[in-house]
């Protein structure tokens, strides 16, 4: 029986991000959660993961649900020590709930899946020579989006609407300034954005391909893991 541990930026579990992700995989698949941030209280988040200007920044929540912007470096060190201890306890296969980079994350037994790799692969294939546009959580996560999304053909436009709002109205918004710039896709880039969020978009008339990570990553590791 194959084991597969998702590992979040956050505190787990996240069904929020998995569920998208496990309605693809087969039964016999065991299923375990962990978080670079689990045991840890807000201040302590704050203290020795909290965002800084200037430098590469994620979102994610913790486990009394609320929001949390976090230095992608010192998230990518704690990353690393959860999924050394992942491996140690078994897991076959770990799945990364984020499309945030983290090129010094090493695998040694266990498959690693970067979503980033995947949805940008994807993108670059089925939708070559469309125009995507792409929303990511945050203002200051659009210069990394550029740099993440160099290689799209045609460039991509960026907005951005926070996949924890209260309500749908700004991802909506951003939708509406994509289509009306002409694109032929949208790619929701963080983790948060799910099939709740497909469907707002969807309700509010969007017809264009939607895209969500964690429907990438499931429908890849259905086959792998059969």
């Amino acid at each position: 029986m194959p084991e597969l541990t998702f590992l979040t930026i956050g505190q787990a579990p996240r069904p929020d991000l998995s569920d998208a992700i496990e309605a693809h995989l087969p039964t016999t698949v065991r299923v375990r959660h962990a978080g670079a941030l689990d045991g840890l209280t807000r201040r302590e988040v704050e203290r020795g993961f909290g965002s800084a200007e200037g430098r590469a920044t994620l979102l994610s929540r913790l486990a009394d649900g609320s929001a949390v912007t976090l230095d992608a470096d010192a998230v990518g060190a704690a990353l690393q020590s959860r999924l050394d201890r992942a491996q140690d306890a078994g897991a076959d296969v770990v799945v990364l709930l984020c499309t945030g980079e983290f090129p010094g994350l090493r695998a040694g037994r266990a498959r690693l899946v970067e979503p980033d790799a995947l949805v940008t692969g994807y993108v670059g294939t089925v939708l070559r020579g469309s125009r995507v546009g792409i929303v990511v959580p945050l203002p200051e996560q659009v210069a990394e989006a550029r740099a993440k999304w160099r290689d799209a053909v045609p460039d991509p436009a960026f907005t951005t609407a926070s996949p924890y709002a209260e309500d749908d109205a700004a991802l909506c918004a951003a939708a509406r300034a994509h289509l009306e710039a002409g694109a032929q896709a949208l790619m929701l880039d963080c983790m948060g954005y799910g099939p709740r969020h497909r469907r707002a978009l969807r309700a509010a008339g969007v017809t264009v391909p939607v895209l969500t990570p964690g429907a990438v990553v499931g429908a890849a590791l259905g086959p792998l893991l059969d």
